[in-house]
């Protein structure tokens, strides 16, 4: 209900007055003609767009509104529940924003704010963990209060779960400075001014705070890793080096340090130039503001978040040149807009360095972190490329193209597997898929993919072929059992085309491939048998099952990769639908085309690795029979 407007004020200024002092200070004096026009609709529209992604002085208004409400001038429980319904609300409308625009937004223009594809993925991964820790306390920091909501929209947090801890923050922040407010009341000038009398020696506590917890936390990181080390080698016997190994390392060395940039090479970080004109921008505009706003503002202070920001994003050189540089400006502008008092000139440059050291000490952390790490996920997929044979590969008999993409996280490097090998007895190619994910899921790849370059050569019969292949998992397995590791199976198809119509194939549960004529997309009926490595317990013959391959048809051949992408209802990829509108595409372009649809559907976030093979006839090979 709006308030009549001279009275109010005149009232409202009588309460507070204090000591000659400003009635209501700082910025609640700005907000008060507005609050005392509007009334209860100013809370609200505030506090909405606040939540929304907007910078409105949504807290502002509502520490004001309950300021009023405890000098009798506004109700105090109308206060709150406006301000708890409209907060709600614009978060829910952040998030319908970045359910809906965020993503395409972030691959549109991302990578001009430094949000990449990765940076990207990497905040799914964190809000997966702690998306409901952060929308509860997002509120409380300015930034985060805003932008939360379409955060946890664009990277993808279910609806429900959001509602749930978007509610309980909404409370808590409406609970506590509708609080404070409401028991400042007629004394809000007083806690004002002993607020900001004591706000330096606060900052300069929590820094201190800061920095006595990250050094704690990397002396005790270091001496875990120490100590983890040491039961390592005592529990296990030397491993032998060989020359594989060595290989290896040198390669990862190689790697690691290409260009000579060192651990920063585990990501890319953002070009020295980009860094410079973005320092130099935020720097114009914290001045430009300060230069505005006045001695009371001390809107500089907002440049110890560059470093910051680039201790999580950029090279320790960048963060440590963003550290000394904004020390130096805030140093100098506290020359022109000094604090009340010489201590409190000393203790806000103290509050800096301390702060910046903070920045530099975490920016060194996380590039050591990311090093390891980096090695790690490059070490899995080094390997299975090293396994996997180059796309297109040509034979006499067919063209084979193809998309492999391995997913690259620490525990989430798939065992997908494929071949093709020009034979006497035709071309024959091998897809599958090894059950389990990690690095013993390669070594079962290993097995079954040099099984096949030998058998393929040998074995005249495509089921002996196959039987090459199950006897080598059934031996990976035996060994796996010795030292303590889980078997695994495979599922496989092996198939053999020569310059005749028909296609061999020998399926081994696995998917069944999509044979593409003209404008016709339909799954090939093959029969599915056991997996590789199942065989002796399932009793069963492996059979070959013939179909034909025209001239102009190409095989398409998928991993569960492709079939079960899931969006954000968790809902397949549709293969049956989505080939009927993507079979315009040439066979060189199809997997792409695939890869890029699915990416799409699943909204980016993959949990597999993902291979798509188009195999068509070689245009140059006649259909004639080998044996004629």
């Amino acid at each position: 209900m709006p308030l009549p407007a001279a009275a109010a004020i005149a009232t409202v200024t009588a309460s507070v007055l204090a000591d000659g002092a400003p009635a209501l200070p700082g910025p609640l004096a700005a907000l008060a003609p507005l609050l005392e026009h509007y009334g209860y609709p100013a809370v609200a529209l505030f506090v909405l767009l606040d939540n929304c992604g907007i910078p409105a002085p949504g807290q502002t208004i509502l520490v004001l509104a309950a300021v009023f409400a405890g000098t009798g001038h506004l109700d105090f429980a109308s206060v709150v529940a406006i301000a708890f319904t409209a907060a709600v609300l614009g978060n829910t409308l952040g998030h319908l924003i970045g359910a809906t625009g965020g993503r395409a937004f972030v691959h549109r223009w991302g990578r001009y704010v430094l949000l990449t594809p990765e940076r990207m993925a990497r905040a799914e991964v964190f809000f997966d963990r702690h998306g409901g820790k952060v929308v509860t306390v997002a509120r409380f920091v300015d930034g985060l209060r805003q932008t939360n909501g379409i955060i946890a929209g664009t990277t993808g947090m279910p609806w429900p779960r959001f509602q749930v801890f978007n509610v309980l923050g909404a409370a808590l922040w409406v609970g506590v400075w509708a609080a404070v407010g409401y028991l400042a009341g007629a004394h809000v000038g007083t806690v004002w001014r002993t607020a900001v009398r004591y706000q330096l020696w606060l900052l300069v506590a929590l820094g201190a705070a800061a920095v006595l917890f990250a050094v704690r936390h990397l002396l005790r990181g270091r001496r875990g890793r120490t100590a983890r080390s040491r039961r390592e080698r005592l529990r296990r016997p030397p491993r032998p080096v060989s020359l594989g190994t060595i290989t290896w390392e040198a390669r990862m060395a190689e790697v690691g340090t290409h260009k000579g940039r060192g651990p920063e090479a585990a990501q890319r970080a953002p070009a020295d130039r980009t860094v410079v004109l973005g320092v130099l921008g935020a720097t114009a505009l914290a001045l430009g503001a300060q230069a505005a706003g006045g001695t009371s503002a001390r809107l500089v202070l907002l440049l110890v978040f560059v470093p910051a920001l680039l201790a999580g994003l950029g090279t320790l050189a960048q963060t440590v040149g963003a550290a000394i540089w904004v020390t130096a400006v805030i140093v100098v502008s506290s020359a022109f807009f000094p604090p009340e008092s010489i201590n409190g000139r000393a203790l806000t440059v103290a509050t800096v360095v301390g702060a910046s050291v903070v920045a530099v000490l975490l920016c060194s952390r996380r590039i050591r972190r990311e090093h390891e790490l980096h090695r790690m996920r490059q070490s899995a997929v080094a390997l299975q490329r090293q396994l996997l044979r180059p796309l297109p590969a040509l034979t006499s008999d067919v063209l084979l193209h193809g998309r492999y993409r391995p997913i690259e996280e620490d525990a989430m490097v798939g065992g997908d597997l494929y071949d093709i090998a020009e034979t006497p007895y035709g071309t024959r190619v091998v897809i599958g898929d090894v059950q389990g994910k990690g690095l013993p899921a390669i070594g079962t790849g290993f097995a079954v993919l040099g099984a096949f370059r030998e058998a393929a050569f040998r074995e005249p019969a495509l089921t002996d072929v196959a039987l090459a292949l199950e006897n080598a998992v059934t031996r990976h397995n035996a060994y796996a059992a010795q030292s303590g590791e889980a078997e695994r199976f495979v599922t496989a198809t092996v198939f053999c085309v020569d310059r005749g119509i028909g296609v061999q194939a020998v399926n081994c549960g696995h998917l069944a491939p999509y044979l593409l004529v003209g404008e016709h997309a339909e799954a090939v009926p093959l029969t599915a048998g056991v997996p590789l490595g199942l065989a002796d317990l399932a009793g069963e013959v492996r059979t070959v099952q013939w179909f034909d391959l025209p001239a102009d048809g190409t095989l398409l051949l998928l991993t569960d990769g492709v079939t079960e992408a899931q969006d954000g209802d968790g809902a397949f990829y549709p293969v049956d639908q989505r080939l009927g509108a993507l079979r315009d595409h040439t066979p060189d372009r199809l997997p792409e085309a695939i890869d890029e649809d699915v990416g799409r559907h699943s909204r980016g976030r993959r949990r597999d690795d993902l291979t798509i093979l188009a195999l068509r006839r070689n245009p140059s090979a006649g259909l004639v029979d080998r044996g004629a």
